[in-house]
């Protein structure tokens, strides 16, 4: 009786280890998909990072087209004394010596 006594304690006793072992586990899951998920470099966080990164790239190219664009305007400017011209007439209304303007309004009935 008393070694059936001391198996069956010894059988609870086992079990709540196991119970206590599996909560364990599942707690330490639980805060590791946590942090994997919400924490300061977690998955949430790497994927508005991403963006970010698409975002400023995007914002980069346009930049970097925007100023080939202008080193071509100032190539023009530099080494196209037509282009000038043009430029100097449209840009700041410069006219030759002699020259008159002439200036049309659109009227649309």
């Amino acid at each position: 009786m008393v070694r059936h006594a001391l198996k069956e304690q010894l059988r609870k006793e086992q079990s709540r280890r196991v119970k206590i072992y599996i909560l364990l586990l599942c707690l330490a899951l639980i805060a590791l998909v946590y942090s994997f998920l919400f924490g300061n470099m977690g998955y949430i966080k790497y994927r508005e990072l991403k963006k970010n990164e698409k975002r400023l790239l995007t914002e980069i190219n346009q930049i970097a087209q925007n100023n080939d664009s202008l080193k071509q305007e100032i190539d023009l400017l530099k080494k196209d004394q037509v282009y000038l011209e043009k430029y100097a007439r449209e840009k700041f209304g410069l006219v030759k010596p002699g020259e008159m303007i002439f200036q049309f309004k659109n009227e649309e009935k």
